[in-house]
């Protein structure tokens, strides 16, 4: 009875010494191995930490700096010195007088900028240049029915007050003609 409890002892520390074996070897848990956890854990920590502190800087930078990766957004959060803003348009004129904007589309572009850069580069021409592009914007307008009532076109520069402006006061503070054509035979 002794000798077979003895054998089971002898092939249960075998097992177990196995196990130990396997532990230092790494196949279980290592000594030690919750303290590197923690201090890697506690480096992550403190580089994210870092990183946020970093990207907040441009808030408290005197005056303040517009800067990647954190916008304060400046044109909507400072105060403007004047609201007005000067534009350089094609208007078609109706025969009763009134006028109305010309589409970037019969200007000669389908995008707004470039109709825009097309408007500006013919004011700044002169004269001659202006006179040109206003007859081209008036042999388009003459192509369309939803501009029967435009007589003529101006090329003009105007500028607005454009906080009145989206308050429904849409009349130019200022003005200037840069050129004027009929729209063909009308």
């Amino acid at each position: 009875m002794s000798a077979g409890t003895g054998g089971e002892a002898a092939g249960g520390a075998a097992a177990g010494g196995g196990a130990a074996v396997g532990a230092a070897a790494g196949g279980g848990t290592r000594p030690g191995g919750g303290a590197r956890l923690g201090e890697r854990k506690a480096y992550a920590y403190g580089v994210s930490a870092g990183l946020v502190l970093l990207m907040l800087t441009p808030l408290f930078r005197r005056p303040p700096v517009d800067s990647f990766p954190l916008s304060t957004y400046p044109m909507f959060s400072w105060g403007r010195h004047d609201a007005r803003t000067t534009v350089e348009r094609a208007v078609g004129v109706s025969s009763r007088g009134e006028r109305r904007p010309i589409p970037p589309r019969l200007v000669g572009s389908e995008e707004v900028l470039q109709a825009k850069a097309t408007l500006a580069q013919s004011i700044r021409q002169g004269a001659r240049a202006a006179r040109a592009l206003c007859r081209g914007i008036a042999a388009r307008v003459a192509e369309q029915d939803s501009y029967a009532d435009v007589v003529a076109i101006e090329i003009r520069t105007d500028t607005f007050d454009a906080v009145a402006f989206f308050d429904g006061q849409e009349a130019p503070v200022d003005s200037k003609l840069h050129a004027t054509c009929k729209v063909g035979a009308r």
